[in-house]
């Protein structure tokens, strides 16, 4: 079981219930529904996403670490090394970027949506991220990228992704150890953050040969308490020796694993 298995089946009970306003809307099968009972469901729908953004607002704004000044990050290179180079975004990255995101997404329909797509672009680009594309250095390729997700946040949570193609090959690690020195010399912030799938071995090894060590657990795709039980009890068949020790080592009930996802800390 992992995070992206539950954000298939919401994608898909997602799909289910606007098909089936599709089919009240057209009659197929029953009677045709008039439009103020469309209308009914469709704020339903809309209340509940709104009691959900509402929630996750309420979250963010209660780790808030206040504003920075992004003029400290002004440079178009981060920092280098041999190999590879943290670089500012360029436009040549795009496509790159997009692919990148959608083969590691939890929820891929919503790549369909240019807007969405562009939509993720812009948040590469916010002056509320600092992220920073890795890039090899003897051609400029987009290798993937790193960065702090949100910087109003207490504590920075760092992100990585890798283009597939360049996994396995020392370049996450590298990067990630170089943006980490980097930010914490430059921003005088020395603890930072990163959520990891319990089902993520290759991110959990690296956050461990990085220094990251066990905090606890932390909420994502489940935030109401019956969806977290209820996930819990379809999966703890599942609860192996491997759920047990990583339990063990966050010090947690093991069916939690279940429902959140794994939290590390660094002090750099």
């Amino acid at each position: 079981m992992s995070m992206k298995e539950i954000a298939t089946k919401i994608e898909r009970k997602q799909l289910l219930e606007e098909l089936d306003i599709l089919e009240k809307f057209l009659g197929k099968g029953q009677e045709a529904v008039s439009k103020e009972e469309i209308i009914q469901e469709l704020k339903a729908k809309e209340k509940e996403l709104l009691e959900e953004i509402s929630y996750l607002e309420e979250q963010e704004a209660a780790l808030g670490g206040g504003e920075y000044d992004l003029s400290l990050f002004d440079k178009s290179i981060l920092c280098e090394d041999s190999d590879i180079i943290l670089r500012k975004a360029i436009d040549d990255d795009r496509e790159l970027y997009y692919q990148l995101k959608e083969k590691y997404a939890y929820m891929k329909s919503a790549f369909a949506k240019p807007e969405f797509k562009d939509e993720l672009w812009q948040e590469y680009l916010s002056d509320e991220s600092l992220y920073y594309t890795i890039a090899k250095k003897e051609d400029n390729t987009f290798i993937g990228y790193c960065g702090v997700k949100n910087l109003k946040r207490k504590i920075w949570e760092i992100a990585i992704e890798i283009r597939s193609e360049y996994c396995h090959l020392g370049y996450g690690y590298r990067a990630l150890k170089m943006y980490l020195e980097t930010v914490a010399n430059i921003s005088k912030r020395h603890e930072f953050a990163s959520r990891v799938d319990t089902d993520n071995t290759a991110s959990q090894n690296l956050m461990e040969k990085l220094g990251f060590q066990p905090y606890g657990l932390s909420e994502f795709l489940l935030h109401k308490e019956e969806d977290k039980l209820a996930a819990e009890e379809e999966y703890k068949d599942q609860l192996d020796d491997r759920y047990m020790a990583l339990a063990k080592k966050f010090n947690v009930e093991p069916r939690k694993l279940l429902s959140h996802v794994l939290e590390y800390r660094i002090v750099v």
